[in-house]
């Protein structure tokens, strides 16, 4: 013990000038230590009653902010009405919290470790105390580490003991992005109270599960416990942070600047990351797609790779770094005055006492050391702004004391923790590499500073390893995970929006997130986007734009007949429809609709098809008779340009058709005919009605059938159309039939994986009994009588004769010899049967090689492969039999021996 004491000394001593250099700019400050020892408030058990109601949303003084606003102007009967079902809703969850505690404080219900403290542990905490009174007295100016803080129960325990590396069997918890946002919405954040002392009590990382709610230690412990145990170098920041981080104040930020997680994404993060919040190599995550959804592969095709000039990159990223130049200056010279007062109110800036997680490279490819807020569940670089200061670093292996000075934040500051001049460890053991104190003492005996009575000291002197963790092993239910925020919803106020998250079938719509972006005056709701899961019908994200009235739904691929993609409604009417060309026959891949035209957009069809509209005649805003129906279609290169149709406009009122052909190469106007219907009259004389304009004047004209027999196909493709369109509009009134009553009556899919919500329980009878487990049972009891062909022929089975005993024993080991020997045999035969195949196929390719044809020699390549490949596993399965057969034999022989109905063959002094 005093060995290990008298190594942190050392270590202590000879970092006090680099230290005590900078003790007034230190992030520990001198400030606080007017303020005295006592701490007026805290976490874990003893913090929680007076948070009881703000926890509630994750973000209580923002929530109380923003309905605050929107009731200003509410009566003043209505707002005590309010205020009384505010009152008794925290006093209920008072009431609920205080329930949960005393239950959660029952020593009958916890291990032994949780408020005792064994005799190995006791001396970690003498050592522990030993190490901060040196501290205390080489750095006077700075505060106290937060080293061995009592539990829930009151117990005294090393902090590093309290992380408690857990893997938990959900895959959404194994990588750090998704593990971090669980925890954060599943755990309602706490501020410390005061905000610029350390708390009274550190809580367990169970206790913290079973509360769903703690402080930022709280919650920086747990997060720090899942990400060890899925394998990455966690650490718990014990430092400094801003107003903003420590209040989770998220009303200056814009909700853009974060990651917004879709539910029920595979890929896991949708949107786009911040520079200044996003982790070190993380890149932007795949937007939603417009197509059909296609997930990206690490195996598909590599696209051709595209030559881009360096110089004409240097000169965009040269003229990008000039316009962030000018904005910062025209930010500086035009600061924000509201930003500059929030900035400037905060007295305690520097002070406030804030826990974040620290990820250090080396482990699951991280790249480089990256903070995780775990109030948010944010990525931050090492030099954010929002992180001012840092006292220690520990984690489930040790604790370690930051001996630099910082001087501007965190920028600078070396996360090389296995550096001695940088960072002081508490434990000799568990020291990062690098920071091993065998190799300070090579440094010191290579140097020959080193006495006899300081080297049989340090022999004499056991090193002091760091006990396990004395925290159960963490678990959460399918049901609980699943509901993921307290309550099973969460808001979060941001500077110009209002996000709110619900669990999975938590609202009976399957709404899992909605964003309310709110206009420039802050009154009102510009836009809403409401993201859903687990629909029936296919519904994914609605946003709704309340200015215009308009509404955007759009949908999962699988509607069945329509394929409906995309559905925008303004003021409750239609205008546009996007669909799935793949899901419908007719290749529809949009259709655009006004009060006086319909247009259809189609792709992939036969006939080429890819334009239809129709336009009407509009009377007081009510649609009358058919003006005019056109198509349009893609080029046909197997006929010329004079003969490919380009566009067909039936005018129904004028009774007049008119075609329009593909441009020709090298021309700038494409020919035209034009039909006039004919009378009945007027059949004979339908070319005096034809007009015609060829952009070749030399080109031959159609004859006379010829046109009659085109003016023939266009009266037909007219009706074509016209029943086209027809089928449009009741297929349209279908579609919005449906989709009211979708919207009436919400259905969820359940997956039939999910077992908390599918029946997964056995029929029963009248009696209540199993019916699978009737047959089960009535399965086992029936059992093989192994000596039943061997006993047949005897009158009394179970009262053999010593002779008839040894007769049934040798019968049936000699059965089971023959049957082995059969089996051998088989597996033998087959052997040779392909060696041999396979030695004539050989012998004939060496003679005619030479004039084998390609495809011959690829089939003598083919079978000589499954030849091989049968020879390997017969011979395999062969050396395996033999094997096991001995070992059957004696099997068999012991269960003879053992059975009551032959001990008359195996009596005492026959053998």
């Amino acid at each position: 013990m005093d060995g290990g004491a008298d190594g942190g000394d050392v270590g202590l001593d000879g970092n006090t000038s680099g230290a005590d250099g900078g003790q007034a700019d230190d992030a520990g400050g001198e400030g606080i230590d007017g303020e005295g020892n006592g701490i007026n408030g805290g976490s874990g058990a003893d913090g929680m009653d007076g948070e009881a109601g703000s926890g509630h949303g994750g973000e209580g003084s923002e929530s109380g902010e923003f309905s605050g606003k929107l009731a200003g102007d509410a009566d003043a009967d209505a707002d005590q009405a309010v205020d009384q079902h505010e009152q008794q809703y925290i006093e209920q969850m008072a009431r609920r919290k205080h329930n949960l505690r005393q239950q959660l404080l029952d020593k009958k219900k916890v291990p032994a470790s949780y408020y005792t403290n064994s005799p190995k542990e006791q001396i970690i905490l003498q050592y522990v105390d030993n190490f901060s009174r040196q501290y205390c007295q080489l750095y006077p100016g700075r505060k106290e580490l937060l080293l061995s803080p009592p539990n829930e129960f009151g117990i005294k325990k090393f902090v590093s003991t309290t992380i408690r590396p857990t893997q938990l069997p959900y895959k959404e918890l194994y990588d750090y992005r998704s593990c971090a946002a669980f925890v954060a919405d599943f755990i309602a954040y706490e501020p410390l109270e005061p905000p610029h002392e350390l708390p009274k009590t550190i809580v367990s990382p169970t206790y913290t599960l079973k509360m769903q709610s703690g402080t930022c230690f709280d919650l920086s412990i747990l997060l720090s416990s899942l990400l060890r145990g899925v394998g990455y170098d966690a650490y718990v920041v014990s430092g400094y942070a801003s107003r903003n981080i420590t209040l989770m104040d998220q009303t200056k930020t814009s909700v853009e600047e974060f990651s917004m997680r879709v539910p029920g994404s595979s890929g896991g993060i949708v949107g786009m990351t911040n520079s200044s919040t996003a982790g070190p190599g993380t890149a932007a995550r795949d937007s939603r797609s417009q197509g059909d959804g296609i997930a990206m592969n690490k195996y598909r095709v590599k696209p051709p790779r595209q030559l881009k000039s360096s110089f004409l990159a240097k000169q965009e990223e040269r003229q990008k770094q000039l316009l962030l130049k000018k904005d910062a200056d025209a930010e500086k010279a035009h600061p924000d005055p509201s930003t500059m007062a929030q900035e400037d109110d905060d007295e305690l800036k520097g002070l406030r006492i804030h826990a974040w997680v620290l990820v250090l490279p080396g482990k699951r490819e991280v790249a480089e050391s990256f903070f995780i807020e775990p109030s948010t569940g944010k990525i931050y670089s090492t030099e954010n702004e929002n992180y001012l200061g840092l006292e220690s670093v520990f984690s489930s292996q040790n604790y370690w004391v930051n001996m630099q000075v910082c001087y501007d934040g965190l920028k600078g500051i070396s996360f090389d923790i296995g550096d001695n001049a940088k960072w002081e460890f508490v434990f000799l053991d568990n020291t990062q590499p690098g920071g091993m104190s065998s190799k300070r003492n090579d440094l010191s005996k290579a140097d020959g500073n080193g006495s006899d009575e300081e080297e049989e000291e340090e022999n004499s002197s056991e090193v002091v390893d760091l006990t396990p963790s004395w925290v159960d092993r963490l678990g959460i239910n399918k049901e609980q995970f699943e509901l993921r925020c307290p309550s099973g919803t969460k808001v979060t106020i941001y500077k110009n929006a209002r996000w709110e998250k619900f669990a999975e079938y938590h609202r009976a719509d399957g709404m899992v997130s909605r964003i309310t972006y709110v206009g420039q005056d802050n009154s009102s709701p510009s836009e809403i986007h409401e993201i859903f899961e687990n629909r029936r019908d296919k519904l994914l994200e609605r946003i709704r734009v309340p200015a215009t009235k308009k509404i955007h739904e759009l949908f999962n691929p699988g509607r069945i007949p329509h394929g409906l993609k995309e559905h925008i409604l303004v003021d409750g009417k239609t205008t546009e429809m996007h669909f799935y060309p793949s899901a419908r026959s007719d290749g529809l891949v949009k259709r655009i609709e006004s009060s006086r035209k319909v247009m259809e957009f189609f792709t992939e069809r036969e006939d080429r098809l890819v334009y239809r509209s129709v336009t009407y005649d509009v009377e007081d805003g009510l649609r009358g008779g058919v003006i005019k129906m056109a198509e349009k279609f893609s080029r046909n290169l197997e006929l010329s340009a004079q003969q490919d149709v380009y566009k067909k406009t039936y005018f129904a009122k004028e009774e007049r058709i008119r075609i329009i052909f593909h441009l020709e190469e090298g021309r700038i106007i494409a020919s035209m005919r034009e039909f006039r219907k004919p009378s009945s009259d007027q059949k004979g004389h339908f070319v005096e009605l034809t007009n015609s304009f060829e952009v070749n004047p030399y080109v031959t004209q159609p004859k006379r059938q010829h046109l009659y027999a085109h003016l023939l196909d266009l009266l037909r493709t007219e009706q074509a159309c016209a029943q086209a369109i027809k089928n449009a509009e009741r297929e349209l009134s279908d579609i919005l039939q449906l989709r009211q009553s979708e919207e009436r009556e919400v259905s969820l899919t359940i997956s039939v994986y999910d077992t908390l919500r599918n029946d997964t329980k056995l029929p029963t009878d009248d009696d209540g009994k199993d019916v699978h487990k009737g047959d089960e049972e009535e399965t086992k009891t029936v059992d093989l009588d192994y000596l039943s062909p061997f006993l047949i022929n005897y009158e009394n089975p179970n009262h053999l004769t010593r002779e008839e005993a040894l007769a049934v024993k040798d019968s049936c080991l000699k059965s089971l010899k023959e049957r082995l020997v059969e089996k051998a045999n088989i597996i033998q035969g087959r052997l040779d049967e392909v060696t041999t195949e396979y030695q004539k196929r050989q012998l004939a390719y060496s003679r005619n090689a030479d004039s084998m044809t390609a495809e011959e020699t690829d089939d003598y390549v083919r079978f000589c492969n499954d030849a091989l490949f049968r020879i390997h596993i017969l011979e395999k399965r062969l050396a395996k039999h033999k094997e096991t057969a001995p070992e059957r034999y004696i099997e068999l022989d012991s269960r003879l021996r053992s059975d009551n109905r032959l001990s008359a063959a195996f009596q005492t002094g026959y053998y």
